[in-house]
């Protein structure tokens, strides 16, 4: 299957060269246009694109011909999930304060990676308070999001699963009856939703008033 950057802002001939990178390693352009079957105009076009937006470097002159490397994979995947989360963030920002609030929304996303994005974005933005409880796996890929929401918002939560090594004192371990799934509540206006380990989770969000007063209500009962 192909590799596809394009929903992230990258051509869709940078992709194939990123691909290519990681597939030959550190390389001269000449390398990288052979290896991709582009023109060498095209292949250094790309090369330059994905040295300007982070995906890769080059090797600094006087050394030539230059070579370039490819970030990491999940290096590229954590810089692009900050530069969402930043966007995001900006565009909170600027739509707060509008005079309508808008209609009630429920999306649902599948898949760990997806799960661990949707909850790194609300715990991110939160403001006030987060609570409910929490998958232990959660906890590792959304850790930046817990770390900046720690700074202003009140933190508590369950662990399900038992304590990372490094839990943060505002983090406790799950009753044992603890429902099998992930729910936490964010400013008390936002809920997120997940059952399911591994590829098979799948999570759900909603800002309805009704699902998150119930939520608010089996949370603050069950604690």
């Amino acid at each position: 299957m192909a590799l596809d950057l394009t929903p992230f802002g990258f051509t869709p001939t940078e992709s194939l060269v990123y691909a290519t990178l990681l597939r030959l390693g550190p390389s001269t352009g000449y390398a990288i246009a052979r290896g991709a079957r582009l023109a060498r105009a095209n292949a250094y076009g790309a090369l330059e694109g994905l040295v300007s937006r982070g995906a890769a470097t080059r090797t600094p002159p006087p050394e030539r011909p230059a070579r370039y490397r490819p970030i990491d994979p999940q290096a590229l995947l954590a810089l692009l999930a900050t530069r969402q989360g930043e966007a995001l963030d900006r565009l909170g920002r600027e739509v707060r304060g509008l005079s309508r609030p808008g209609d009630p929304v429920t999306r649902e996303v599948a898949g760990s990676r997806a799960v661990a994005n949707l909850v790194t974005q609300l715990v991110a933005r939160a403001e006030r308070s987060v609570e409910g409880v929490m998958a232990l796996e959660l906890w590792r890929p959304t850790l930046p999001a817990w770390r900046r929401a720690a700074e202003r918002a009140t933190l508590t939560v369950r662990a399900r699963g038992g304590l990372p090594p490094d839990a943060p004192a505002w983090l406790e371990p799950a009753a044992s009856d603890a429902p099998d799934a992930t729910v936490l509540l964010v400013d008390d206006t936002q809920l997120v939703m997940t059952s399911g380990d591994g590829e098979t989770v799948a999570g759900l969000w909603t800002s309805h008033p009704l699902i998150v007063l119930l939520a608010r209500r089996a949370l603050r009962g069950a604690a």
